[in-house]
């Protein structure tokens, strides 16, 4: 069943075996089907927050975010939470002219949570000067941060989950 296709991850048998379980390859990709019948790419499954049941597409959030005319880039992550499993962070960074502060966090919390059901905005955020990337561009989540270290433990992170209440 693999004939035609790449012979494994660079040495990692493992992750070749696992996405090759059962004789198909499994891309880590979730997508959706229209009533059209067409597919829809939603986000990779190790991009997913599961925040107390919900599955929420780290894509979808930092879409959002994006929009907020004060932020560059933004990169959305898990981070670990008791109650809920887990929640989500937005590291961002901001547009040069921004004026980084807790104001600034809550404004786009606000921003986000006028586009985005209640529980995708983010209930972490932290202020970065840049995220990590490929030579071709890509996002290299797993480098924001050192192995090992709790990202909400960071000098300058801001909890937000207080603000996270459902739309009247």
């Amino acid at each position: 069943p693999r004939y035609g296709f790449f012979s494994g991850y660079l040495k990692n048998e493992t992750a070749t075996e696992e996405a090759w379980k059962g004789g198909w390859f499994h891309t880590g990709d979730i997508c959706t089907q229209a009533e059209d019948d067409m597919l829809y790419f939603v986000d990779r499954k190790k991009n997913i927050v599961r925040r107390g049941g919900e599955n929420i597409s780290a894509v979808e959030v930092e879409a959002a975010v994006l929009t907020h005319p004060a932020v560059a880039q933004v990169a959305v992550i898990a981070v670990p939470d008791d109650l809920r499993e887990e929640e989500v962070m937005a590291c961002v960074v901001p547009d040069d002219s921004a004026d980084v502060s807790q104001q600034l966090a809550k404004d786009i919390f606000d921003w986000c949570n006028e586009r985005i059901a209640y529980y995708k905005t983010p209930g972490w955020m932290i202020f970065l000067n840049s995220l990590p990337l490929t030579p071709s561009q890509r996002l290299q989540r797993t480098r924001i941060f050192e192995s090992g270290i709790d990202p909400r433990t960071r000098p300058g992170v801001v909890d937000l989950r207080d603000q996270k209440k459902r739309k009247k």
